[in-house]
């Protein structure tokens, strides 16, 4: 398939080029500005495009099967981005999307977010709106897209133990999920027509509502039942476990053939026998 990613540059266009590559598939990458990865891939068509005013992107779209779209100011940006912006980017950017896909005959993969429940938050409401704008596209043109929402992936700094592992009790999720839901979702619009489906790309649910009943009066200890090992770990790295665990959504699983690999279990395996100085000197990847 020819496939176009928008927001080249980003943290998931990234990861999803090699092995969409490896897949045999051909890419056209569109940014403000060239990335600096695409250097080492000649093969990879690059287009200039802005998708604020759309400028470049239905150029770029022509002649393929896929767009995933992947563009956005994201909850990091809260801060250092207006309304406006996040408007400009993530909705406008969004319908742009939407009409160069109809026009090209091609399907979307749209990087949403679990922020879509924070409905009335700066980048949750832009990504309901932008789900939204896919749907009316999909009951008024027929356009086929999937919908999927991450969990928190973003780059730990300085703490692994903690800023990752500990937030794979909460709203975290490994990247490495991330992008095998992105590329199985990819899968499912090369063979589903008339799709419209939306895809939780979050960790998989390793406990019940039962197991961790009573977290609060006494976190180590109830994270010791789940996972045998755990007070050690947490006691050797000083890990701050005392905010209850959350229950996961599983929208699209099914579908899809979804199922994420990595939890707070799998990450105290990786723990297991490292000292605290090493274990927070472990940098991110991405």
């Amino acid at each position: 398939m020819r496939i176009l990613i928008t927001g080249a540059g980003g943290n998931v266009a990234r990861g999803l080029a090699e092995p969409l590559l490896a897949a045999g598939h051909d890419l056209v990458a569109t940014d403000l500005v060239r990335p600096a990865w695409l250097d080492g891939h000649p093969e990879v068509a690059f287009v200039q495009a802005d998708l604020q005013i759309g400028v470049g992107l239905e150029g770029a779209a022509a002649g393929c099967d896929v767009i995933v779209h992947t563009a956005a100011w994201h909850g990091i940006h809260t801060d250092s981005r207006t309304e406006v912006d996040f408007w400009r980017l993530n909705v406008d950017g969004t319908m742009w999307v939407a009409q160069a896909a109809v026009a090209a005959g091609a399907r979307v993969l749209f990087l949403s977010s679990q922020a879509w429940n924070e409905r009335y938050g700066k980048y949750g409401f832009t990504k309901r709106i932008g789900e939204e704008l896919l749907a009316y596209h999909h009951r008024q043109s027929g356009l086929s897209y999937v919908a999927l929402r991450p969990a928190a992936f973003t780059p730990w700094t300085e703490d692994w133990p903690q800023e990752y592992g500990v937030r794979l009790l909460g709203i975290g999720v490994d990247r490495r999920d991330v992008l095998s839901a992105a590329l199985l979702s990819i899968e499912y619009l090369a063979r589903t027509p008339h799709a419209e489906l939306v895809v939780d790309a979050v960790r998989e649910d390793v406990f019940t509502a039962t197991d961790i009943a009573g977290w609060q009066d006494d976190p180590v200890g109830t994270a010791e039942r789940i996972f045998p090992g755990a007070r050690e770990a947490i006691e050797r790295h000083g890990l701050d476990v005392s905010a209850t665990p959350l229950l996961q959504p599983s929208s699209g699983w099914a579908e899809i053939g979804y199922r994420p690999q990595h939890h707070f279990g799998t990450f105290l395996d990786e723990l297991r026998g490292m000292t605290a100085e090493a274990a927070r000197a472990v940098p991110s990847p991405y």
